[in-house]
């Protein structure tokens, strides 16, 4: 007797471009004229399409329990697209220094504070979300602009259109900081957009994003599929072998020491990665998670998973 397939043996979605799919279950609000994120995406797509790899992304949005080939899919896609987020990330991270004379759009990293100077416009981009959640935080850290700088927060699917409300927020002296954690949010991708009215005064700032752990749907594939549902119990993201922690600031370089994380100080024997401080000769950033075997690769700090 032949069995057949199961109706829902799996639904995954695959974007090949420098976006990926909304895979909320609600309805995707629809595109508006008048919405500035949807305004800006020709110059952000022409910005992507010139300058950052294409990302072929996968993640499962739906599975059957009960088919572990299924569940190894849903898996084995979210892990390659994790791979080719994970190097987008990294260039972006390599870009954090700017200047207020800069223009175009700008790839925001991850877990790497992106600094500048507002004068009128900025727009910034991240990497596609690889997570149920996505932590954005912006600081105003000085200048001489005495009119407030206005910022919107937009998630765009694969045709640039807005998915769900974009919040907004006012930065001014006496409100200097935003952050906020979004739900909800895999496989869109993060827009920023900065203004003040123009002028040569201007807000001095720090921008700040970060993925939370993987989703959900893929835990519980790995759950379906035999496997480990989580590799990375000490915190940090799993890149598809190991656990992720961090990245030193650009032009320093990460090494382990005494089962401590560290990099080199940047100049003047300054530590400039937030949580970080200076030993005396060196940037200590934490200890290595107790019961993980930590180590470093292509200077960025990792643990191995516990899955084996």
């Amino acid at each position: 007797m032949t069995r057949s397939t199961p109706r829902k043996h799996l639904l995954h979605v695959l974007a090949p471009a420098a976006t990926a799919a909304a895979l909320t279950l609600g309805a995707a609000a629809p595109a508006s004229a008048a919405n500035p994120c949807t305004s800006e995406w020709i110059k952000f797509k022409s910005f992507f399409d010139a300058n950052g790899p294409k990302i072929a992304k996968g993640i499962c949005q739906i599975f059957n329990k009960d088919d572990a080939a299924a569940a190894q899919k849903c898996v084995d896609d979210y892990e390659r697209a994790k791979a080719q987020v994970d190097a987008t990330i990294v260039k972006y991270n390599g870009m954090a220094g700017d200047s207020q004379w800069k223009v175009g759009p700008r790839g925001l990293g991850e877990g790497t504070w992106a600094t500048g100077t507002l004068l009128a416009q900025r727009t910034f981009a991240g990497p596609a979300v690889m997570s149920d959640t996505y932590r954005l935080e912006l600081e105003r850290t000085g200048g001489k602009a005495k009119k407030a700088m206005t910022g919107t927060v937009c998630f765009l699917d694969e045709r640039g259109e807005v998915a769900q409300a974009p919040a907004t927020f006012t930065i001014d002296r006496g409100a200097p900081r935003f952050e906020r954690t979004f739900q909800g949010v895999a496989g869109l991708t993060p827009v920023i957009l900065l203004s003040k009215p123009f002028g040569t005064d201007g807000h001095q700032y720090r921008i700040k994003g970060q993925s939370g752990a993987e989703p959900q749907i893929v835990k519980s594939a790995r759950e379906a599929k035999g496997g480990c549902a989580n590799p990375c119990p000490k915190g940090g993201s799993f890149d598809g072998a190991n656990c992720y922690l961090g990245s030193p600031p650009a032009g320093t370089k990460a090494f382990l020491y005494a089962g401590n994380f560290y990099y080199t100080p940047a100049a003047g024997k300054t530590c400039p990665k937030p949580g970080s401080r200076y030993d005396g000769a060196n940037c200590f950033v934490q200890q290595a998670p107790a019961g993980t075997e930590p180590f470093v690769y292509a200077n960025n700090w990792y643990y191995k998973n516990v899955c084996g």
